[in-house]
């Protein structure tokens, strides 16, 4: 009986190694302080762009998608100082309306947000403000006041951080502004997600006190991407993404600026079975 069992088993061992790796879309999180040394980007960052065997709505079993743009992003946003409580200014980072509804931008807007046409705008950044600002369903806050902000101590942080953008080809009923065109979705600072990262939203973190040149942790947590994707055939659709959590070691800034000096950790996305 257990020679039989034994045999059944390494016959069923056999067969599964013999299946054919599914790939899988994934997505990665990246902060980023080009512009400012007190200013950090969070975004985000398709890592494999192609999927096979199945995906989002529409695409049947055996269809390859390819990954076109980030349209959508959840996380929570971490920042920790080992060394002080109560030593770092923490806040949304104030947009100018280049970042915030895309003026003077390829395929940005021509009017400011609907909701807030006066501004100052600050967290969110275009386009991923799309829902809040020109779209939104009711119930729906401001842009500015997505990304719920807290503190304890040496950690401080934004929860419920989602960015939406709206239109393209999978939402063909979006009004204007929006457009349902493929071009739609070419939008984003620097980039959609594709080939250059998507940055999603803004923050400062400040010295207020103590060494101006220690390190802090900034983690990126609980995150999800809505992606779009095409198939062969030029058929859109859209996929979710789990993205692995990310921790980022960076010094505060000197008079130089602020660095990133090291990734601690970026955890390898699970890959769906």
């Amino acid at each position: 009986m257990s020679v039989k069992l034994s045999l059944a088993m390494a016959a069923a061992l056999v067969a599964l190694l013999a299946l054919p790796a599914r790939a899988v879309i994934t997505v990665v999180s990246l902060v980023d302080n080009a512009e400012s040394p007190t200013g950090i980007r969070a975004q985000a960052v398709i890592k494999k762009t192609t999927s096979f065997g199945g995906g989002g709505e529409g695409g049947g079993e055996g269809t390859t998608q390819f990954a076109e743009s980030i349209k959508e992003f959840r996380a929570q946003i971490s920042i920790r100082d080992f060394e002080f409580n109560n030593a770092l200014l923490v806040r949304k980072h104030q947009l100018t309306p280049s970042d915030a509804w895309g003026q003077g931008r390829p395929n940005g807007y021509q009017q400011p947000p609907f909701t807030d046409p006066q501004g100052p705008w600050q967290g969110l950044v275009w386009p991923f403000r799309d829902q809040y600002d020109y779209f939104p369903d009711k119930g729906d806050p401001l842009a500015d006041d997505v990304g719920t902000f807290f503190q304890d101590g040496g950690l401080y942080g934004f929860s419920n951080v989602v960015g939406i953008a709206r239109g393209g080809p999978t939402e063909p009923n979006i009004p204007p502004p929006g457009m349902p065109t493929p071009q739609w979705l070419q939008r984003g600072i620097p980039g959609n997600g594709l080939e250059t990262p998507a940055s999603y939203f803004g923050f400062d973190v400040i010295p207020l006190f103590g060494p101006p040149d220690r390190a802090i942790q900034i983690s990126i947590n609980a995150a999800s991407a809505i992606v779009v994707t095409r198939d062969g055939a030029g058929n859109y659709s859209e996929v979710t993404v789990p993205v692995a959590n990310a921790t980022f070691t960076i010094r505060l800034p000197e008079l130089a600026g602020m660095s990133v000096v090291a990734m601690m950790s970026l955890a390898v996305l699970r890959r769906r079975r």
